[in-house]
């Protein structure tokens, strides 16, 4: 005999609102925290920010929320620490290049 499948659960929009309204309130981590104490699945939390307009827009101009711009500008930084990290080790090899001369 087939299994039948399992029915989704739904939840009213005072839930959806709660459950929201407690990941905004707890910050970062809160959506792991949602879906521990109210046993829903971070893709159905997901979709109801997305929905809601509760999750920021991903752009490469610096759109979107606090959070992102400080990612945008750590991966800046860490892209130009990498680039002048390189130089450095261009100049060192020249350096010792150079050195070996005298």
């Amino acid at each position: 005999m087939a299994k039948a499948k399992k029915q989704a659960k739904r939840y009213s929009a005072e839930k959806r609102k709660e459950i929201l309204d407690f990941i905004a309130k707890e910050g970062r981590g809160g959506q792991t925290k949602a879906v521990a104490k109210y046993e829903v699945t971070a893709a159905t939390i997901a979709s109801w920010r997305r929905k809601e307009g509760g999750l920021p827009a991903i752009s490469s101009t610096g759109g979107g929320s606090k959070e992102l711009r400080a990612v945008e500008e750590l991966a800046s930084l860490l892209k130009e620490i990498a680039t002048t990290e390189a130089f450095l080790a261009k100049l060192k090899k020249a350096y010792k290049k150079a050195k070996t001369k005298l």
